[in-house]
């Protein structure tokens, strides 16, 4: 008997956060990474501007505490394993959808997250295998994520939280509008899951081609827009 290929609304939401938190888990190991980097060669004006952006809340106060929270504090919901756990909760509930084995990724880093914090490893090398997982992660789900229609949703996601987080640390307009055309390719095979007006508003913020992507209104704006863009 084939399987129907209609997605409830429930599901279209899981998929979707899926997308977003296993793609927040990549780009803060990436961004973690550069600003450990910077705290090991230079002084802390330099690598300051990251730290508040991954720690927006001003929870850490020293090196240490910034390094083991970003990575393992669940209470932080932008620290790496606050955004694993959900990513996998997410994916267990769909593990008819995108299979066990493409699961197992996730499981996998969650545990060694774990099994990390518990005894009390700093050092990001560890966490290594956490990025080549969610790479793997994502090569598994569209290799055996057969509805298609599954696949676009997640992928939404992933390219939503990326140009969310491209935004948050001002990368240049070329890039961010390379996002957005990576974004739109998704969200054209999904028409009904669009708000076009939203839509609109962002083409033209978009196409105006500001060249300070840093600038504060600009920014939020595109922001604002960019999490109103979909219906789920």
């Amino acid at each position: 008997m084939v399987k129907s290929t209609i997605i409830s609304a429930h599901k279209a939401n899981n998929l979707f956060w899926l997308g977003r938190y296993e793609e927040r888990v990549y780009i803060t190991l990436h961004q973690l990474s550069k600003c450990c980097d910077k705290m090991i060669d230079g002084e802390r004006n330099d690598y300051l501007p990251i730290w508040q952006k991954l720690d927006s809340t001003g929870n850490y106060q020293t090196n240490d505490e910034f390094t083991v929270g970003m990575m393992y504090d669940e209470t932080n919901p932008s620290s790496i394993m606050s955004a694993q756990t959900r990513a996998m909760d997410n994916a267990i509930l769909l593990r008819e959808e995108i299979m066990s084995e493409t699961l197992g990724y996730l499981e996998m880093s969650v545990a060694l997250l774990k099994e990390c914090r518990n005894k009390q490893e700093m050092n990001l090398c560890n966490l290594q295998p956490v990025i080549d997982w969610s790479l793997a992660f994502w090569g598994a789900a569209e290799q055996r994520l057969h509805n298609h229609e599954a696949l676009y949703i997640m992928m939404m996601g992933r390219n939503v939280e990326n140009l969310d987080m491209l935004l948050r640390f001002d990368y240049d307009h070329e890039r961010i509008a390379l996002a957005y055309d990576s974004l739109k390719r998704y969200l054209r095979h999904m028409p009904g899951l669009l708000n076009e007006d939203i839509e609109s508003q962002l083409d033209e913020l978009i196409a105006s081609r500001r060249t300070k992507s840093a600038d504060t209104e600009y920014k939020n704006s595109l922001l604002s827009l960019l999490n109103q863009l979909t219906k789920i």
